[in-house]
């Protein structure tokens, strides 16, 4: 009797397989990037999702027939470009005049609205000479106004934009410098931005608020402490949890890995410990968002140009 049972238990374990033997790592591919001429300054820089669309942001110079299809404002725009879940472009929207402009941070409001932080010029001054009428003008001189040089991309620019691609309102906020804003967060009533400004050689950080109404207000520059990101992030993904980390070795609840170098993976686990999906990426991982129906959406920088991965194994 002894006998059988040791024989039916060594049975079971033969034909039950490791919980976690069939998940991989596998290399996160098909990436959105730009599509366009080495040098062009074009860049994709944020995005965000909700439960039907992905919204990237960005700045276009001459190409990104890939994500923009709208005619050009000027020397560089700031563009909105919503994909869905399968990267299928639905509307794109150039943002910016026609000066230099830049788009570089996204968030969205509770109605479903985008707001995109950016920066532009201000207008040109144009000063008018007059000719003194008590000289003899005896050539006729016409005197032509004279522009005065303005710095570019001294004015802070917020655009609000709809659920559907149309700009509902533009609002800008001058400074004495070079601004770039990098985060625009929405906190249920107002919007905060933060990046940084640079006057004569000096950058600083500074921080503003926007209200819904386009009022702007603390505006702050100076050093702002950078919160340290954890060594492992967790994203909650539904029932679920994302843990994002360098894999410098092995992983926990996957066997078959074992990191060659030291190696950015997203890993999607249950709330038990077990893995159900896996990838790595090449490059450094700077944003993950989870939605349902979508999986997860990272933004990736390699090699000073920034990708967005679109990771279905994880919805």
């Amino acid at each position: 009797m002894k006998f059988g049972v040791l024989l039916l238990v060594i049975s079971l374990a033969c034909f039950t397989p490791e919980a976690n033997a069939a998940i991989k790592v596998t290399p996160s591919k098909a990436p959105i990037t730009v599509i366009s001429p080495e040098g062009s300054g074009d860049q994709i820089s944020d995005f965000i999702v909700n439960p039907t669309v992905i919204a990237i942001v960005g700045t276009i110079e001459s190409g990104l027939a890939n994500l923009v299809t709208a005619p050009a404002l000027g020397g560089s725009d700031g563009f909105i470009t919503a994909l869905d879940s399968s990267k299928v472009r639905l509307w794109d929207l150039r943002l910016g005049s026609t000066s230099d402009d830049i788009a570089t941070a996204l968030t969205k409001d509770k109605s479903g609205y985008f707001w995109i932080a950016g920066a532009t010029s201000k207008p040109m001054e144009t000063l008018t000479s007059t000719v003194d009428t008590t000289t003899l003008n005896l050539d006729s001189v016409v005197i032509d106004p004279v522009s005065t040089p303005i710095n570019s991309l001294n004015r802070l620019v917020i655009w609000k934009v709809g659920i559907t691609g149309q700009l509902a309102e533009t609002y800008y906020f001058d400074v004495d410098g070079v601004i770039a804003p990098s985060v625009i967060n929405f906190d249920g009533t107002k919007l905060n931005i933060t990046g940084k400004i640079t006057k004569d050689l000096v950058t600083q950080q500074f921080s503003i608020s926007l209200d819904q109404l386009g009022t702007f207000s603390g505006f702050t520059p100076g050093k702002i402490p950078a919160p340290k990101p954890p060594a492992i992030a967790t994203i909650k993904a539904g029932v679920n949890n994302l843990k994002s980390f360098i894999s410098k070795t092995t992983i926990i609840g996957i066997s078959s890995w074992r990191a060659k170098s030291p190696t950015p993976v997203i890993v999607k686990y249950t709330k038990t410990g077990k893995a159900l999906a896996a990838n790595s990426f090449t490059g450094k991982v700077k944003k993950i968002l989870w939605q349902s129906g979508i999986g997860a959406v990272v933004l990736v920088e390699t090699n000073l140009d920034n990708e967005i991965h679109v990771l279905t194994n994880m919805a």
